[in-house]
C-alpha cells in the first residue's frame, strides 16, 4: 500500500526536477541572448575629423549698397545675388495677373528652343556615346528625385531630354527638330512683343543685386560704424538700427567685401591676439564657413568691452540678407583622428583610450592636440609604443565596464 503511495510521490517529484532543469535551460540560453545581443560594450571608429576652436559674437552686418527704386507688382529678371552692370534690367511691372504667367512661359519656350537646338547637333556621334549619355542622364535625374535635390532636377530635366532628342536623330526616328523649333519661336516672339512694351526697373550701378523681401530688413550706417568707439558701437547695438525702405524693388551692394561688427569683453578679445584670418558662419543662414580677416580689435579697458570688426570678401544670396545676427566665428581650425570623449580614460597618470582588438581590449595612449566638450582630435601619426598609440579606422570603446588591458571582452 505504501509502494503505490510513493509512486504518484516520486513522478511529481521528477516533474518538478524536469520543470526545473528547463528553466534553468531557457534562463541559460536567454543569458547567452543577452551577451551576444546586449554588450555590455559600444564602439565607435576612429575617423578623420576638422575641429574648430570656435566663439559666438553678437553683431551687425553692414554692406556698402544702393537703393533700386520701384514699385507695384514687379516680376525680377534677375536671381538675388547675382551680379549686374549699370542698365541691366532687373524687374519688369506687371499691370495684370497673366503677365507674370506670360513670363513663365518665355523662359519655359526659349529653355526649349534652345535645348531642341543643341540636340540637332548630333552629327558624327557615336551610338555607343549617345546611349552611355543617356543612361548617365537618367540616373542623375532619379538621383536628384530620389535626394530631394530639388533646385538642380530642372538641369538634370534638360540633360536627359538633350541627350533623349540625340538619340532619337542619330537613330533615325526623327529627322530634325526644325518645324518644332519654327513652331515655338513664332510664340516666343509673339509673347515677347507683349511683353516688351512693360515698364521695366534697372540697375543704376554695378554689384550684387538683392530683392527687397532679401535683402536686411534694417539700414545701417557704414561709416558710423567705422568710426565708433566700443562704447558707442555697444550703444549703437543695444539701440537698434533703423528698418530699411520696403518701397523699393531692391538694392546693390556695389563691392563685393562686407564687414562684421561686434562688441565683446576683453577676454573674448584676447582669443584674437597673433590672428589675421578666421572663418565665419551664420547657423541656419549662412552655413558654410567663410574666410574673413581680422581688421580691427580696439579694446576699452575702462569699460571692459572691445569692438570687434571683420571684413569678408565673399557674397552669396544668403549673405546679402543678412543684418543683425549671432555669428560663429573659427579661430583655429585642427585636422586629426576624432575621439568621443567617452571614452577617455586615465591609467596610471596617462591619458588613453580602449580599443577592440578581436575579443581582446587593449589600452592605447593619445596626445591632444585639440578638444571640446564633445570630442578630442589627436594626431594621425599613431604608432604602438609611441606617445600616441591610436591608429585610423580603430575600433573605439565608447562605453563599457570593468574595462581592463588585455582583458576579454
Amino acid at each position: 500500500m505504501s509502494n503505490r503511495q510513493d509512486r504518484p510521490l516520486a513522478k511529481k517529484l521528477l516533474h518538478a526536477l524536469g520543470l526545473l532543469a528547463l528553466a534553468l535551460f531557457l534562463l541559460y540560453v536567454a543569458v547567452q541572448f543577452v551577451l551576444i545581443f546586449h554588450r555590455s560594450y559600444k564602439t565607435e571608429t576612429a575617423i578623420r575629423y576638422t575641429l574648430a576652436e570656435s566663439l559666438n559674437l553678437t553683431g551687425v552686418v553692414a554692406f556698402d549698397a544702393v537703393d533700386v527704386p520701384g514699385s507695384g507688382n514687379l516680376g525680377y529678371l534677375v536671381q538675388d545675388g547675382e551680379r549686374v552692370t549699370n542698365g541691366t534690367v532687373v524687374a519688369e511691372c506687371y499691370t495684370d495677373d497673366t503677365q507674370g504667367l506670360q513670363r513663365e512661359r518665355l523662359d519655359r519656350l526659349e529653355r526649349s528652343i534652345t535645348l531642341l537646338t543643341k540636340s540637332q547637333n548630333s552629327a558624327g556621334s557615336e551610338l555607343s556615346v549617345l546611349t552611355n549619355q543617356t543612361k548617365q542622364a537618367l540616373y542623375n535625374l532619379l538621383d536628384k528625385l530620389d535626394t530631394a535635390q530639388y533646385t538642380g532636377i530642372s538641369d538634370a530635366q534638360d540633360s536627359f531630354l538633350l541627350a533623349q532628342n540625340r538619340l532619337q536623330i542619330s537613330t533615325g526616328q526623327t529627322a530634325d527638330f526644325s518645324q518644332s523649333i519654327a513652331a515655338l519661336q513664332t510664340e516666343y516672339d509673339g509673347i515677347k512683343a507683349q511683353l516688351d512694351t512693360l515698364q521695366t526697373v534697372t540697375a543704376t550701378t554695378n554689384g550684387y543685386f538683392s530683392r527687397t523681401e532679401a535683402s536686411p530688413a534694417i539700414r545701417t550706417d557704414c561709416r558710423a560704424l567705422a568710426d565708433a568707439d566700443p562704447a558707442t558701437l555697444q550703444k549703437m547695438l543695444a539701440d537698434g538700427f533703423p528698418a530699411a525702405d520696403t518701397n523699393r524693388a531692391g538694392q546693390i551692394v556695389t563691392g563685393f567685401s562686407w564687414k562684421f561688427y561686434a562688441v565683446c569683453d576683453l577676454d573674448t578679445a584676447a582669443r584674437f591676439d597673433g590672428l589675421s584670418t578666421v572663418k565665419i558662419s551664420v547657423p541656419g543662414k549662412q552655413n558654410t564657413p567663410l574666410s574673413a580677416t581680422v581688421e580691427e580689435v580696439t579694446e576699452d579697458k575702462d569699460n571692459g568691452i572691445a569692438k570687434i570688426v571683420l571684413q569678408c570678401q565673399t557674397i552669396s544670396a544668403e549673405v546679402l540678407g543678412l543684418g543683425c545676427e549671432t555669428v560663429q566665428v573659427d579661430l583655429k581650425t585642427y585636422e586629426g583622428i576624432r575621439i568621443d570623449k567617452a571614452a577617455l580614460h586615465i591609467v596610471n597618470g596617462q591619458r588613453g583610450v580602449y580599443v577592440k582588438y578581436g575579443n581582446l581590449q587593449r589600452f592605447l595612449k593619445i596626445t591632444t592636440l585639440y578638444e571640446n566638450d564633445s570630442y578630442i582630435l589627436v594626431p594621425e601619426d599613431g604608432k604602438l609604443g609611441s606617445a600616441n598609440e591610436v591608429r585610423l579606422y580603430d575600433e573605439i570603446i565608447v562605453q563599457g565596464t570593468n574595462l581592463e588591458d588585455g582583458k576579454l571582452l
